[in-house]
């Protein structure tokens, strides 16, 4: 975990940012990032749980997801099968009553099956001058809420090496009145969006122990087939 010089917890948005404004300052949400961090670095931390961004807003078309809100909560309030199963699958369960949403965002970790289920529902990051910031980069910005599209049929298929281990490589698709749009994880630094009929173009995916970049490609058109064929 970083080595904290200093904890705040601003009760207000614009208190938030004034800290936040020094580089030196990161933010926490549910925590399970900075604990996970193998390298260390003193660092001082804006606790961001008192700026009542938990809230889940379903009373349009679009599903307004504030960035606090943690992965068991999305689930529970998510009638979608694609977002529900993602966040079960994003964490172990004792977990997923800490990381969030908006953490989910910030990290972008490239093996991670919600953000790639959040990139094809129409999902944009809402920072906190209410502008839109795309879910392909890490978002430079703070991120107070995360809006989704949930319409349409879904599909995923991936290889673990164990049914619930993390995907070395997942394809997640949903089709909907815009169209069919698939992503896939384990191939970058975050989960991207591909063709779905020429999905390995461009790729250029890591080697590693627990995969060649020979058999990502290979595992993200197998895949890719299946989600489009169920999706067909």
């Amino acid at each position: 975990m970083p080595l904290a010089r200093a904890y705040h917890r601003p009760t207000d948005l614009d208190e938030a940012l004034g800290l936040l404004s020094d580089p030196q300052r990161v933010p926490l949400a549910g925590g399970t990032v900075p604990n996970a961090d193998r390298s260390p670095s003193e660092c001082e931390l804006v606790d961001l749980q008192l700026l009542g961004l938990n809230q889940i807003d379903t009373s349009s078309d679009m599903m307004i997801v504030g960035a606090m809100v943690d992965l068991d909560q999305l689930r529970d309030a998510c009638n979608d099968p694609l977002i529900a199963e993602m966040c079960r699958r994003e964490m172990p369960s004792t977990l997923r009553t800490l990381a969030t949403i908006g953490g989910t965002v910030a990290a972008g970790g490239h093996d991670s099956v919600l953000l790639a289920a959040l990139m094809v529902s129409h999902g944009v990051g809402i920072d906190s001058n209410g502008n839109d910031c795309s879910l392909d980069d890490n978002p430079e910005r703070l991120i107070t809420a995360v809006r989704l599209e949930c319409t349409g049929t879904t599909a995923w298929s991936l290889t673990g090496r164990t049914p619930m281990d993390t995907p070395i490589v997942a394809a997640v698709g949903r089709r909907d009145a815009a169209g069919l749009r698939v992503a896939v994880t384990g191939v970058g630094t975050r989960p991207r969006t591909v063709d779905p009929h020429d999905p390995t173009a461009d790729l250029d995916p890591p080697d590693d122990f627990r995969g060649s970049a020979a058999y990502r490609r290979h595992l993200v058109a197998t895949h890719v087939a299946r989600v489009v064929e169920e999706l067909s």
